[in-house]
């Protein structure tokens, strides 16, 4: 399930919840690219996501990979999906935040 918010700064945040795998990852992939169509920076919080396949990582390299236009912000990792991130060795290629409000901070610098 896919979930967007804007913060007070007009910040697009991307909730995603449940699983992240082969099942969802094209409905997700397609939300969300439609969603980042435009934005400079967005958040994509992942604090409901309870499982994370190959298909959901590769999901999110693809996104970062194609939207150029838009700097990917990841957040509120749970510590399997951290897991999963490091073991694969794509956590060096994100930008990682414990809390949304440190994800929040980051997005407003890159604006300045």
């Amino acid at each position: 399930m896919v979930t967007l918010r804007r913060t007070s700064e007009n910040i697009l945040v991307i909730e995603l919840e449940g699983r992240l795998d082969a099942k969802v990852r094209s409905a997700v992939e397609a939300q969300v690219t439609a969603a980042l169509l435009g934005e400079p920076c967005a958040i994509i919080d992942l604090s409901r996501i309870s499982f994370i396949a190959s298909e959901g990582l590769r999901m999110l390299l693809m996104l970062r990979n194609r939207q150029r236009s838009a700097h990917l912000l990841l957040c509120c990792m749970q510590d399997q999906v951290r897991d999963v991130f490091a073991i694969s060795g794509l956590l060096p290629l994100f930008d990682v935040f414990p809390t949304r409000e440190a994800a929040e901070h980051a997005a407003r610098a890159r604006r300045s």
